[in-house]
Parts: C-alpha cells; structure tokens; sequence
C-alpha cells in the first residue's frame, strides 16, 4: 500500500506533465455527448464502496438509461457486487506483482477501457493521480472528479467539484454525482451489502461448531483498521477487556473479526480472553458470511474501517470508536449506529488531501487510549438493551486546509446531531 502511494505522488506527478499535451489535445477536440455508458472509479476502502451507493442513485438519476460501470481493486469486486447498484464490475489486480506485472497489468486495463468508448467518467477517490490518468485514458470527452487547491491531479477533469471535509464522504459523494439536495445523506439512502440464506446457514453452522447455539446473542468486535491506517485501531488489550466482561456480565458470546492477514493481531486481542465463549473467525469469513454474522449480531464495536460501515448500513447496532479521523467525514451512517469520539486538542490527524496519512506527534493516537474500556462497555449495553443514549457532541475538525465553504461548519453540527438522533 504504501509503495503504491508513494507512487502516486512520484511517478504521477511526472505522468502528469508528461500527459498535458492529450489533456489540451481533448480540451480542443472533445465533444460531449448524451452518456450511454458510465464509468464510475473507486480503488481504495470497502467502507467508501458503501458509502458511495446514494452517489450511484444520484447517477441513475442524472443519467437515465446509461450502462454504469464500476472500476475497483480486485480485492473489493465481491463487495462491489455484492451492492447489487452497478451494472457492471471491472477490477484491477495489484496483490502480489511486481512493477513490471502491474505496469502489464494497468496496460491491459487501459486499453480495455479505451475499447469500452465511455461517454463520461466518475472518479470518486480522493486526489490520487493514478485515478485521475485513468480517467484521461479512458477517452471519455468528460470526466469528473474532486478537487483542492492544494493538490494538483493534472487538470484531467473536465469537471470538478470541492471536497468539503466538514460534509460526511457519503455527502461528498452525493455532490460529485450531481445529487446535492440540501440534506445529509441518512440511512434509508444506503443501499446495503447484500447476502442470501446460504450464507446465513454457514455463519450458523459455523458458530455452532464453535458452541455458539443458533439462538444465542452475540456481539461482535473489530480491533482492526485496514492497512491504509492502523493508527485508528483502539489498544487491542482494551478489546481483550471488553469482551472478557461483554461474556461475563451481559452473558453475550463475543466473536472477533478480521481479515486472514488480520488475524494475528484479533487473535491476540481474543487469546488473553478468560470465557470460553469468545471466539476468533478472522479469515475464516466471505464478505457476504462476514455480512450475515454482523446483521444478526447483538452489537458490534468497532474501529473506524470498513466493517463498521457495513455492519450500520445493514441494521446492526454499531458503534464506532474514532480518534486520528472525525466522524463528521466518517461516522457509520445506520438507524442504530453510533460514533464514540473523544479528541484532544490535536485530533483529527488523518484527512483525504494527504493520502490519509497519520502525523500523530505522540507515536501512538492518544485519543483513542482516551476512549475508556467502561465508556465503551457502557455504550454498548445501551445498544444491547435498545437504549437510546446521548454521546457528546461531535466537534469539529481543525480548520485545514483554509479553504472551507462558509456554512460548512453548520452542516457538520447538523450531520452530528442527525446521526446521534437517528
């Protein structure tokens, strides 16, 4: 991942330049015409695929009849499928492969796109370049994407639109399809991650070998965050704790999750776990098990990641914990979720226009060591009850980079006030 990144910012700051010649090229001759077929580009974050379902709705909308196809890693093509909100999937390989695959392997990708004679391309990721040159390449006469003063994507885009970082993505989202309506994007506009009664017979089967009866609660934990930032992921000993008492005192299994490659770190988080019932499934799950299990979980708690996306849009009582990120851009968006943020004055650290790179000045995010094992238990339970329960209001995030739009700030404190209402 990294590597990759670093990429992007060498190697695609040079392509860029090298490339203004097409991009005048098309400025000149170019004509746009009534879209046919979509593209819609979004490589990094299962949890921005969900989010980026009411943007496909917006594009149904604004380009009726049009074929939209999706553009992701091959890593997510299940969970783009799985959506069930494109009409199409291709996917990118880059697991595994050297440069010189991966350069083969973007060839054969570019050159199938050129084929495909999109009409217009929709590029939802946040200032990479490699995007923004895919988008070029396609030959598509327009192409859309976000923008900032501060980072320079070659003027690829035809059209651009302002990422605001006091907006939740999902919103952001919304705005680049063409959808802004005034309002915050809720629950009832996601469309969630679909799975079947297969898949529900094996999370079953699964937990009952496992000593887990069909019939009995369970709540499930996430102490992972995805590679891109591990620095969300609150103390795995705190999770360690949490489920010790969730089994004890609320008499609740506890299943942890992750990915294969997570599953050293969750087993660890599970291992020093005194009851029985608490178990560890990373890696042992599909995205549509991995679905079932969180809809028919108690309550989930988890970092912010993509599971905790999709565990709130599919109905669970979720409750993220945040520190280097704000869930004002963020927050799990669901009819039972719930954000638990506590930043000191540094917080947040992590933001789109940089990658999402963490530069906490004290190695280890001291606003999640601030999140407290009772604070979250106590959450928890209320979420177990049905309670509805008030966190402290969200504040906003530090104000960078300089250019905001003068009733953003407004917009965040009624998206925090939305959300901990809903």
């Amino acid at each position: 991942m990294q590597r990759l990144q670093r990429a992007d910012q060498t190697l695609g700051a040079v392509a860029c330049v090298a490339l203004q010649p097409w991009r005048l090229a098309r400025k000149l001759f170019a004509r746009p015409r009534e879209a046919e077929r979509v593209l819609v580009i979004k490589f990094w974050g299962i949890g921005s695929l969900q989010l980026l379902t009411p943007a496909i709705a917006s594009l149904r909308t604004r380009h009726p009849g049009a074929e939209i196809v999706f553009l992701t890693l091959a890593q997510n093509r299940a969970t783009a499928d799985a959506l069930g909100v494109f009409d199409r999937v291709l996917s990118l390989d880059v697991a595994r492969a050297g440069w010189l695959t991966l350069a083969q392997r973007i060839g054969g990708l570019l050159r199938r796109l050129r084929r495909e004679r999109f009409d217009e391309v929709y590029d939802f990721e946040f200032f990479t370049r490699f995007s923004a040159l895919v988008s070029l390449a396609t030959g598509a006469p327009r192409s859309h994407g976000f923008a900032a003063p501060n980072v320079w994507r070659g003027g690829f885009h035809t059209d651009v639109a302002p990422f605001n970082r006091y907006w939740h993505v999902a919103r952001n989202f919304r705005v680049l399809a063409g959808g802004e309506n005034g309002r915050n994007v809720t629950a009832n506009d996601l469309a969630p991650h679909r799975y079947d009664a297969r898949d529900v017979e094996r999370v079953d089967a699964l937990l009952e070998a496992h000593g887990i009866p069909r019939e009995d609660a369970f709540a499930v934990l996430n102490p992972n965050a995805g590679e891109l930032s591990l620095e969300r992921r609150w103390p795995r000993e705190n999770f360690t704790l949490l489920a010790d008492r969730l089994a004890r005192e609320e008499g609740v299994a506890v299943v942890f999750i992750g990915s294969a490659a997570e599953r050293n770190h969750t087993e660890f988080a599970r291992g020093a776990a005194a009851s029985s019932r608490v178990l560890n499934l990373a890696g042992e799950l599909s995205t549509q098990e991995l679905v079932a299990l969180l809809a028919r979980a108690a309550v989930v708690v988890t970092n912010d990641s993509g599971p905790m996306h999709l565990a709130a849009a599919v109905g669970a009582p979720t409750l993220g914990l945040f520190g280097p990120e704000t869930p004002v851009m963020y927050g799990p968006i669901g009819l039972r979720a719930r954000a638990l943020y506590r930043p000191p004055p540094c917080s947040p650290c992590i933001n789109v226009h940089h990658n999402k790179l963490s530069s906490c000045i004290y190695g280890h995010p001291q606003c999640l060591v601030a999140i407290s094992v009772d604070e979250v238990l106590a959450h928890a339970r209320a979420l177990l009850r049905g309670e509805d329960f008030e966190l402290v209001p969200v504040p906003p995030p530090a104000p960078h980079p300089p250019h905001v739009p003068p009733d953003g700030a407004d917009a965040a404190r009624d998206g925090e006030r939305a959300r901990n209402d809903g």
